[in-house]
């Protein structure tokens, strides 16, 4: 079987975002990918980022081994994806698209424009059409569309935004991240409804492939959101926008108050009640 080897070694969201050209070089060459990643990579974020992944002494990195098992199911799960190792650089082994080089050899315009297009920049061939939905959930047959999901991190936030509206909406709601992230939005904002917990990312890819419509900020959980093409609402930070609204169907985005409240009843209403779909 031909394959062709990537070296990655950010973080879960830049690597979702990778995944489109991927499949593009599947798509024209037939050839799958095995994606090498880079484990516990100290993370370079603005002064005071917060990012809850780290390694063992506590350090913020870009991809620890827990987000690393996360990941493999759901990658695995893609039919362009042949597989997903930690990155041994011990090892003799023939790196034929290192994606590394988008942070300090080649100018992808970081920290600005669409994260999906900045390894299309650096690699032409990985060009592809980003408003179709590159990330599937094969094993999903019935689908039965309940609940709203709500991410927000502590980090690339927009803080003239308020969620309290949502009060009247608790019942539809479910959380998805952190336990800290979690809490810390509901006392934020006075509200009280669950938070998803699962085993893995593909677990979390079928949950939002039955959601109602996804809200959260710029995170892994907005970019899955947007490579399995879910209606979406995106809560834009001003000083690096480089999640991009507004891209492919049912894809919305707001920096102010009222567009976000006009953008959550505009899919509330579409979407309706539950329903079930084959």
């Amino acid at each position: 079987m031909k394959t062709i080897s990537y070296l990655h070694n950010c973080n879960a969201g830049d690597l979702t975002g990778a995944l489109a050209g991927m499949r593009q070089i599947y798509r024209d060459f037939g050839k799958k990918a095995v994606i090498y990643q880079v484990l516990d990579l100290p993370g370079q974020y603005y002064e005071g980022a917060v990012h809850t992944v780290r390694d063992e002494k506590g350090t913020q990195v870009t991809m620890n081994k827990r987000i690393f098992d996360m990941l493999r199911p759901m990658l695995l799960a893609q039919d362009y994806i042949e597989d997903f190792i930690v990155y041994n650089p011990d090892q003799a082994i023939k790196i034929e698209v290192d994606l590394t080089v988008i942070r300090d050899r080649v100018n992808v315009n970081i920290p600005y424009g669409a994260l999906p297009s900045w390894t299309l920049l650096a690699y032409p061939p990985m060009a592809c059409d980003l408003s179709e939905p590159w990330v599937e959930t094969p094993g999903l047959k019935v689908i039965h569309k309940s609940y709203v999901l709500i991410n927000r991190t502590q980090r690339y936030l927009n803080p003239d935004i308020s969620y309290t509206f949502l009060k009247a909406f608790q019942e539809e709601l479910l959380f998805v991240g952190t336990e800290a992230e979690h809490q810390l939005f509901c006392k934020q904002f006075k509200l009280d409804f669950p938070r998803l917990q699962v085993d893995n990312f593909l677990e979390l890819a079928e949950v939002m492939k039955m959601c109602r419509f996804f809200i959260g900020n710029q995170s892994f959980p907005w970019n899955l959101a947007n490579a399995m093409g879910i209606p979406r609402v995106l809560e834009m930070c001003s000083f690096a926008p480089n999640c991009e609204p507004f891209v492919g169907k049912d894809s919305y985005g707001f920096l102010h108050q009222v567009p976000l409240e006009y953008f959550f009843d505009k899919l509330h209403k579409k979407t309706g009640p539950s329903h079930e779909a084959a």
